[in-house]
């Protein structure tokens, strides 16, 4: 979130990991940065779908 609001970066989290997904597969990216979060309250959870979204793909 732009404002640091860890409600609202869950709250965007998936929407925006698809757009990332589509944005990826149209221009061959392989890599994307994220900022850090901090690993507490919300953040411990959205730091766990960060690390799967990140994992190798069968």
């Amino acid at each position: 979130s732009p404002t640091g609001d860890l409600r609202e970066a869950a709250a965007n989290l998936f929407a925006m990991l698809r757009q990332i997904d589509q944005i990826a597969s149209e221009t061959g990216a392989t890599t994307i940065a994220v900022s850090p979060i901090p690993e507490q309250g919300l953040g411990q959870a959205i730091n766990d779908r960060l690390r799967r979204a990140a994992a190798p793909r069968a």
